[in-house]
């Protein structure tokens, strides 16, 4: 008897290793966290249809190795499959993030937006990737090397 292997997508939330807040967290990589936790758990519904399941994992980038490694260029940075989702910074050090899609510029990315990034991904066979770390991200990742954060961006 034949046992069908059931598909894998495997969807990765990298953040950088930045200054936290009173509690503990960075709040724009909780925020996305959540709403990419939402959509994957309306849109497992729809792939278990396709006998595929989402492993997720988040991922905490400490130093410019790490970061090169993983080909985020970007904090925080969604890996779906070979498709990479991250925001831009209007000017070069600044914090204030733009996730672009569909022509349309947000603060944070919607659950719709994620929604479609997983689809995305799921379809997207193959992609060049490789672009230069944001100096946004490089700021943060050069004063790591210098002093211990106690960021619990997870």
């Amino acid at each position: 008897m034949e046992t069908a292997t059931k598909k894998v997508l495997k969807v990765e939330l990298f953040q950088v290793e930045m200054p936290s807040n009173e509690n503990n967290s960075c709040s724009a990589c909780d925020n996305v966290h959540d709403e990419l936790v939402s959509a994957i758990q309306d849109v497992q519904k729809l792939f278990d249809n396709l006998d595929c399941k989402i492993l997720f994992k988040s991922t905490t980038v400490k130093t410019i190795e790490e970061a090169e490694k993983a080909q985020i260029i970007a904090s925080p940075t969604i890996k779906v499959g070979n498709f990479y989702f991250y925001p831009n910074h209007s000017t070069g050090n600044s914090d204030i993030r733009e996730w672009i899609w569909n022509g349309l510029t947000k603060p944070e990315p919607t659950k719709e937006m994620l929604i479609e990034i997983l689809l995305k991904g799921y379809l997207l066979k193959e992609e060049q990737y490789k672009k230069e770390i944001s100096p946004y991200v490089l700021k943060y990742l050069e004063e790591n090397k210098l002093t211990n954060s106690d960021c619990r961006c997870s």
